[in-house]
């Protein structure tokens, strides 16, 4: 604790006279969250340290909503959703509780990152449902965590916060955003509904209501512009694009699926590339 002090004292994280005060704190708290509930280190300050450090930290920089690109400098989708933890604590019944981000904090390799960071961090971990996570937490987590709980929700009613598919979807919607002005995911569910997934909202349509898209999942790739399809779309089809996603009638739009089964498809608005690097970054 003391060379950690020393190095925070050295990138003038903090001051020497609170550097001393914490290291003559009780041991059975740890010293560095105390510190910062008591205001005594600045924690942008102290994020920026461990950053340079090389543990993965998200900083609120103020600059309103979190950009993507600004997201995706800290975390990347593996990490999103398998690995990242912050420590989150709040006080219960005397003792220190800290939230695992994402729930994931039950896991060895997260509770010995923790500790890599806070060293001798004295904690006991508990799980919170994904629901319950901003409404619980975020007045006693240290950064904004809009942008993640976004991506908390879109995973969570499926339980697939952990899976391979979870991960792919979320790197290959990465990339697609890259190329297009907005990207939206459609999962068939036992042919009898589609999933549509935006940034926070997760909406279920039955699929005999959507009578244009169930001809269109037949097949792997799909170009149209709703002009085009103004005609043959159903009350509901008219719903999902004009209203769920604001979507202009001269838009170019793009449904490709993800591999031969056809189960889950991409919906690309406005596409800046050709079709095959579609399909292949779709893939």
């Amino acid at each position: 604790m003391r060379n950690l002090m020393l190095k925070l004292v050295q990138d003038n994280v903090i001051s020497s006279d609170n550097a001393n005060k914490i290291l003559k704190m009780k041991k059975n708290v740890d010293p560095i969250w105390f510190a910062l509930s008591k205001g005594m280190i600045d924690e942008k300050k102290l994020a920026k340290f461990y950053e340079k450090e090389g543990y993965p930290v998200m900083i609120d920089e103020k600059k309103g909503f979190m950009s993507d690109d600004f997201f995706a400098r800290f975390f990347t989708p593996d990490v999103i959703t398998r690995l990242l933890a912050i420590p989150v604590s709040f006080k219960k019944e005397a003792k220190e509780i800290l939230i695992g981000f994402i729930n994931s904090a039950l896991t060895n390799q997260i509770r010995e990152t923790i500790l890599k960071i806070f060293p001798g961090f004295n904690i006991e971990f508990i799980h919170i449902p994904a629901s319950n996570f901003k409404r619980i937490a975020a007045k006693h987590f240290l950064f904004d965590i809009d942008r993640f709980t976004s991506v908390l929700l879109q995973l969570e009613p499926n339980n697939e916060l952990f899976s391979d598919k979870a991960v792919k979807i979320i790197t290959i919607k990465k990339k697609l955003k890259e190329i297009s002005e907005q990207i939206y995911t459609l999962e068939l569910e036992n042919d009898e509904s589609v999933i549509f997934k935006e940034e926070s909202l997760t909406s279920r349509f039955p699929l005999k209501s959507l009578s244009t898209f169930k001809e269109l999942f037949t097949r792997t790739y799909t170009e149209f512009t709703p002009e085009t399809l103004m005609n043959s779309l159903s009350h509901t089809e008219k719903i999902l694009l004009f209203t769920n996603i604001g979507i202009k009638k001269s838009d170019k739009v793009v449904l490709v699926a993800s591999d031969e089964t056809r189960t889950l498809f991409f919906m690309i608005i406005n596409p800046k590339v050709d079709r095959d690097q579609i399909e292949f970054m779709a893939k």
